[in-house]
């Protein structure tokens, strides 16, 4: 062996020696693929690349998914849930989890492909990764999913949510009215029951209108408002901080409100510790 090749085995060696040594280095292991492609309801999900890296600081493991997903039918498909079952070398199920496309208001259109790719899978110590494989939970064309309630800058709040109740709130006013706020965890509720100081939190609250969405998301401001129907039934408004938070097909959007300051200031000075 001459000097040169020597010389590299033994940087190699050291590089290795010290990399085992230090807390932040890892190890990237590609993983067998197996059931790839999965088929359900004429959609088809193909998982190309799979590999996982060995992080030892933390201690666990970040995994890397790429594929595609395939609608081969005559539909549009708006929702298609499909997992991944994590293998050992022995070919046992240590962990699975489920990767969700929501189209929202876009659906995949009939006979084409949508790629995805995603590296935000982190876990803690486990089995060593060997083997990944695809499947399909569910699958949700254009006509089972029903159409999506996007709230539209300029609109009424109570107008735009889907919420029958809330839309008739002038003709068949709730019968309570609580708003909440919690802090981190320090939690106060205002509640409004009867007379004027009802009629004017309702008042207020139908004056609100959406404002234009927006990515900005707070983890430890969860407000609330919760009415109360005559029939019993209630309607939660969900905020975060002082914006509307609001599911579309189950994924959370923020947006601003406008006028929601006179509603909060005047439903705080009747806050109560809960």
């Amino acid at each position: 062996m001459n000097t040169m090749k020597l010389k590299a085995l033994i940087a190699a060696a050291l590089l290795a020696a010290l990399c085992f040594g230090l807390a932040g280095c890892s190890e990237k292991i590609n993983l067998d693929i197996s059931d790839s492609p999965a088929e359900q309801e004429g959609v088809t999900v193909t998982l190309n690349k799979a590999s996982a890296v060995r992080k030892s600081k933390p201690d666990r493991y970040e995994y890397v998914f790429s594929g595609k997903i395939t609608n081969d039918s005559d539909e549009g498909i708006m929702k298609v849930i499909y997992t991944f079952s994590l293998r050992d070398k022995n070919g046992d199920e240590f962990r699975s989890f489920a990767e969700v496309y929501d189209g929202e208001d876009k659906a995949i259109p009939p006979h084409t492909s949508i790629d995805f790719s995603f590296d935000d899978f982190k876990y803690g110590a486990q089995d060593v990764p060997s083997s990944v494989s695809i499947g399909i939970a569910s699958v949700q064309t254009e006509t089972e999913l029903p159409p999506a309630v996007i709230p539209q800058a300029g609109d009424y709040l109570y107008q735009v949510l889907g919420d029958e109740h809330l839309a008739n709130i002038k003709s068949v006013p709730p019968i309570q009215l609580a708003f909440h706020i919690d802090q981190g965890g320090y939690g106060r509720t205002a509640t409004f029951e009867e007379g004027e100081e009802l009629d004017r939190a309702v008042e207020l609250l139908c004056d609100i209108k959406i404002g234009e969405e927006t990515d900005e998301m707070v983890t430890d401001n969860y407000n609330w408002i919760l009415l109360t129907w005559p029939d019993g039934s209630e309607t939660s408004i969900s905020l975060n901080l002082k914006s509307l938070e609001f599911p579309i097909h189950n994924t959370p959007h923020i947006y601003g409100l406008e006028n929601l300051g006179s509603f909060w200031n005047y439903a705080s000075e009747y806050l109560a510790e809960d």
